[in-house]
């Protein structure tokens, strides 16, 4: 139960004096439904008032709040022209402007001989200064009340920023005054004021700040929204941590004679993760860790070891994979690998109806595993394949289908940067594939304007009579107004008459999984050469003939995203390329992530660049579900509030589990006041 002194700030919006149902609907669009919603919601820049020259010091393009004495209105006999009030002061003179102007309402706003407090935005016109519609007009004694910094928040059609200023002002004035949940230590050491008071700084400023690392109340702000989310995952993490699992120790019956087939050394992180999840399956207690791998780090064998140790001891496996192409690619590998070894397999998903084996040792298959309303019986290991569609609540759910004592590991092919691995991933232990197989080989990446597509696709026939395969990226499906962005349907006609029909096909998302498939097998076992698709090959089939990766249109794509569709390539024998097909002209950004890809193939460094690049706002807006949602920090500045957030919680955690003590009661309330009461139940819940 939430504790009764957030109350007020769990109030409707319509609590607001001045707010009706329908500002309040605006306002529940933009930033939520409660008040507290509005204290958070974080203002994205500020305008100064605070400079309050005489007219003779005016400088162009300047924000200036002017004390004036009103001389004479000169209204235009052409509704077109401006309406011109003259002004000055003791040291000039200065016009007000304002164009489809209502002359009664101008002259009760500024009547002759009046002294006026005015600020705006003065420019330069025939050599005189001009305000055009001044953003405040108010008697002199006002000065004070304008002459401030002023917030300005991301808005939404309907809502002004006055509404706005004024609607959070009226909810800071009955905010109540929390216990702190931040140890004094703590607090002293980084010189944060309470967090009602922190507020009142984020959105009443004394100061400008230009970099958000540099506003304290912000940083306490973050920090009290980073502490919530990390108690939570411990509190999660703890409960997890001592739930009785199977010990399943290594018999390494199946084990020894899998690597005695392998025809390739394993590396110094595959045995190294490979030795880690085997203890976590042999503990007591159940496991709960992701293994993080760059595209063909290996993860799918180290995956197989961990499988196999489970299947050693009398229980079944289950890997599940979020796309049916993904599933049948798991299958076909790992098949290819258990051929002399005597483990049952079996492949279940959507488009299999009929003849499905649940009895297998190994299962392998999509989101069709847990629709049916049957429960898996003896799971020893549940492996969840690109997881990152998956939150915290989603991971419980799926493992709990699998059975209460089942272990889980998480799979991703998407390197995560230190500082969101933290905020996302805080609730598990994590593996790690850094260094690749001795017989990957580089990926050589080159970049081209797209008024040379021509030529490229001359010197690609010297790769098709050679058998090497060509992945073809486009970030659209079909043709739009946006004439320069390429699209799948366009570039298909435009290949066909270059290559022939039978060469070229194309996939993209709008297709059904079974046309979708057929065409992709096509592509790996067939006679199509070229492969036209959108980026529903981010993760998709293993085709070792595919050389060359070509993407049009590459400044529309995220880092991560390119580094993850360039791994298509690279997973034969011959050498690969990458081509980056940009539009001129390229933005700043577009160029460095350019660069980036030409300089590395290390997605894990490429992930950090990524997020120096895009901020997590960015990173997290086109986001991974299992990401967290954050409204006060901002990940890719904040990474060191975070490690203390981290630290924090580890500390609550070991010296107070069950938040009994009368700052354990104020972090229950830091819980429920960012929405992560979850962990609240999982304290009551034993």
């Amino acid at each position: 139960m939430r504790p009764k002194i957030l109350y007020s700030l769990f109030q409707p919006l319509t609590q607001i004096k001045g707010i009706g149902p329908k500002n309040a609907a605006l306002l529940e669009g933009l930033c939520g439904n409660h008040l507290l919603d509005l204290l958070v919601h974080s203002p994205s820049s500020y305008i100064d008032r605070r400079n309050n020259p005489k007219i003779k010091d005016l400088k162009e393009d300047s924000i200036v709040t002017l004390t004036i004495t009103v001389d004479r209105h000169a209204p235009s006999f052409n509704k077109r022209m401006p309406y011109r009030i003259n002004c000055s002061d003791e040291t000039g003179i200065i016009s007000i402007v304002y164009f489809n102007a209502k002359p009664i309402y101008l002259k009760k706003l500024l009547p002759i001989n009046s002294r006026k407090v005015i600020s705006g935005k003065v420019e330069a016109y025939n050599d005189i200064f001009q305000m055009a519609h001044p953003k405040y007009v108010v008697d002199i004694g006002e000065l004070d009340n304008v002459k401030q910094i002023e917030c300005v928040y991301p808005l939404t059609a309907g809502i002004t920023s006055r509404i706005l200023r004024n609607s959070i002002s009226s909810t800071l004035s009955v905010s109540p005054a929390l216990p702190e949940w931040i140890p004094e230590a703590i607090m002293k050491k980084n010189n944060w004021t309470g967090w009602k008071d922190s507020l009142e700084n984020l959105h009443k400023p004394k100061q400008i700040y230009t970099n958000k690392i540099d506003n304290n109340y912000l940083s306490r702000l973050a920090f009290d929204e980073l502490l919530s989310h990390q108690l939570k995952l411990r509190l999660v993490r703890n409960k997890l941590t001592l739930i009785k699992g199977n010990s399943l120790k290594a018999t390494n019956k199946l084990i020894d004679r899998l690597i005695d087939s392998l025809d390739f050394e394993l590396t110094l992180d595959q045995n190294k993760s490979i030795k880690e999840i085997s203890n976590n399956i042999a503990s007591e207690y159940k496991m709960l860790r992701l293994l993080q791998g760059d595209v063909g780090s290996g993860k799918t064998i180290v995956a197989l070891f961990a499988l196999l140790q489970v299947i050693e001891n009398s229980k079944r496996g289950i890997l599940m994979a979020p796309t049916e192409l993904l599933a049948q690619q798991h299958y076909e590998t790992i098949k290819s690998f258990l051929k002399k070894l005597d483990v049952s397999i079996s492949l279940i998903t959507g488009s299999i109806k009929d003849n499905r084996n649940y009895d297998a040792d190994l299962i392998i298959g999509t989101h069709a595993l847990f629709q049916s309303d049957s429960h898996f019986k003896d799971v020893g290991l549940l492996i969840i394949d690109e997881q990152h569609k998956f939150g915290v609540h989603q991971r419980i759910l799926l493992s709990e289908k699998a059975g209460d004592e089942c272990d889980t590991l998480l799979m991703t092919a998407t390197p995560i940067p230190r500082t969101l691995e933290l905020a996302a991933y805080g609730d598990m232990d994590i593996s790690k594939l850094v260094t690749m197989p001795l017989n990957r080989k580089p990926i050589l990446t080159k970049s081209m304007s797209n008024d040379k597509v021509d030529n490229l696709k001359a010197a690609l026939l010297k790769k098709i009579k050679n058998d090497e395969k060509i992945y073809w990226v486009c970030p659209l499906v079909d043709e739009s107004d946006f004439n320069s962005i390429q699209s799948v349907t366009a570039r298909l006609k435009n290949l066909e008459k270059f290559y022939g029909k039978n060469t070229v096909g194309m996939v993209h998302g709008k297709m059904k999984n079974d046309e979708k498939n057929m065409i992709m097998q096509e592509f790996k076992n067939g006679n199509l050469k070229i492969l036209i698709a959108t980026s529903v090959i981010e993760v998709g089939i293993d085709v070792p003939e595919a050389t060359v990766i070509i993407i049009e249109n590459c400044e529309r794509f995220g880092l991560s995203q390119l580094h993850q569709l360039r791994g298509r390539v690279g997973r034969g024998t011959k050498e690969s390329t990458c081509i980056l097909v940009f539009q001129k002209p390229l933005t700043d950004s577009a160029k460095q992530r350019i660069k980036i890809m030409k300089e590395t193939n290390d997605g894990f460094k490429i992930a950090e660049e990524d997020l120096k690049i895009r901020g997590s706002g960015e990173t997290l807006g086109a986001k991974q579900s299992g990401l967290p949602d954050f409204r006060l920090s901002d990940l890719s500045i904040h990474q060191n509030i975070l490690e203390q957030a981290r630290d924090l919680s580890i500390e609550i955690i070991k010296n107070d589990p069950m938040l009994k003590t009368d700052i354990g009661k104020a972090q229950r309330a830091l819980l429920h006041l960012f929405r992560n009461e979850v962990a609240i139940d999982y304290i009551k819940s034993g």
